[in-house]
């Protein structure tokens, strides 16, 4: 445990030198002020490996490809440092590496040969399962938080402190040649020390995908329980992905809010403004109409005229601008590979009564496909897409005529996201 405690002292001070250098560097450019989003949640999962007496790692190679996975949630301070928590659980296998050529007997002694009138393996023939699961608390602190500019990627040294089980069980041929046969050993608990290394990227402001890899040094017996002199580490390592997931946006939404009711009292009061400008040039408009009516009644009662027509005119304009339709249509969503409308046809009958509302709007249909298969066939599906919505159109009494020649385009290489693809759009045709 000596070497152990060693290795472990050197791994912590690294980690949190590196931490201090950080915390240095970012102070001064208010790296440590508090997050918007503090709480988090993840889950992650990978492999592990085992080295106490026995390695999951030999002059053989890698013997063993655990696996172990668990949950986890913390709290972020700022951008530099976190406090995080965590349930992990996992297992692998241990095999004797060629440097111990011992025999262990099936009640725990080892010796450098065997014991004729006992039963046991030799280290060669003899395989340790080991499961384990940990309860942990690390901080982390991210080294590349001192870059402003920086908003998606992390780089996490993690020190750890956990609490450790460990159970294991001794496989193989025993070697007076009675065959296989497997001796479980007495669970046991250690406190665990380590640490991780992690990186990782925000896909978006609440969703995280990143990797890391660890190591814990565990106090007390071995977990692998071969009673041997030699190799006395007690170690399990771990490596995989992990996603996390980052609660709520309550301030972004607050400033967001704060920042449209700005916005809306700012039009309220130009529009004010606006009234009041019209009212006073309408009332100069009086004073003046009444100052030359009262001197000249005849080229009052020619202005009076020339507003009736002026009035007559522009009302007609109105009235034939209103049957112009100015705003725009929700666009017609499909399933995967399908030119069922489904409930879809709720935004076509809202379509219905606009152009019923204004009979001189003329519309275009255009049809667009996702990505997914191949592109000749995407362009015969639009056209279909197109003509289906073009049909329900038909169907419920608008003029073919209003309806400009229908055009399926193929597929939507600008989409975000394949059902945003899958869609025709109605576009008022302009006069």
């Amino acid at each position: 445990m000596k070497r152990t405690t060693q290795f472990l002292t050197f791994t912590m001070t690294a980690l949190l030198g590196l931490s201090s250098v950080a915390w240095g560097q970012e102070s001064a450019a208010g790296a440590l002020a508090p997050v918007e989003n503090p709480w988090y949640i993840g889950a992650g999962g990978g492999t592990s490996f085992g080295q106490c007496t026995f390695y999951s790692i030999t002059e053989d190679g890698i013997r063993s490809w655990g696996l172990q996975g668990g949950l986890f949630g913390g709290y972020k301070f700022n951008r530099l440092i976190s406090l995080e928590a965590g349930f992990q659980y996992g297992g692998q296998s241990q095999f004797n590496l060629d440097c111990c050529p011992y025999w262990l007997s099936t009640d725990g002694v080892w010796k450098a040969t065997q014991i004729l009138d006992k039963d046991g393996w030799y280290f060669d023939d003899l395989e340790v399962a080991t499961r384990w699961f940990k309860f942990a608390v690390q901080g982390n602190f991210n080294m590349l938080s001192f870059i402003k500019s920086n908003e998606r990627w992390s780089l996490d040294l993690s020190p750890q402190i956990s609490l450790v089980n460990t159970k294991s069980t001794w496989k193989g041929n025993l070697s007076n040649g009675q065959g296989h046969h497997e001796e479980t050993q007495d669970a046991n608990w250690h406190l665990g020390l380590g640490g991780q290394i992690g990186a990782g990227y925000a896909i978006t402001p609440n969703w995280k995908a990143g990797i890391y890899g660890g190591i814990t040094a565990l106090t007390g017996e071995r977990f692998d329980r071969i009673p041997n002199n030699y190799h006395q580490t007690n170690l399990i390592w771990d490596a995989g992905i992990k996603v996390t997931y980052t609660f709520g946006n309550s301030r972004k939404k607050h400033a967001e809010a704060e920042r449209l009711a700005a916005q809306e009292a700012a039009r309220l009061a130009a529009e004010q403004a606006e009234r009041d400008r019209l009212a006073a040039q309408q009332a100069e408009r009086d004073r003046l109409a009444a100052e030359q009516a009262e001197r000249d009644r005849i080229a009052a009662e020619q202005a009076a005229r020339e507003k009736a027509e002026r009035e007559a005119a522009e009302a007609a304009a109105a009235a034939e601008a209103a049957k112009y339709y100015h705003g725009t249509f929700e666009s017609i969503y499909f399933a995967d590979n399908s030119i069922k409308l489904g409930a879809e046809t709720a935004k076509l009958d809202e379509a219905v009564r606009i152009l019923e509302q204004y009979p001189n709007t003329v519309v275009a249909l255009y049809g667009y496909a996702s990505k997914t298969g191949e592109d000749s066939y995407n362009l015969l599906l639009t056209d279909k897409r197109v003509e289906k919505v073009k049909a329900y159109l038909l169907e419920k009494g608008i003029d073919a005529a209003r309806i400009n020649p229908v055009v399926g385009k193929g597929v939507d290489r600008n989409a975000n996201w394949n059902r945003d693809a899958r869609r025709v759009e109605i576009v008022v045709v302009e006069k």
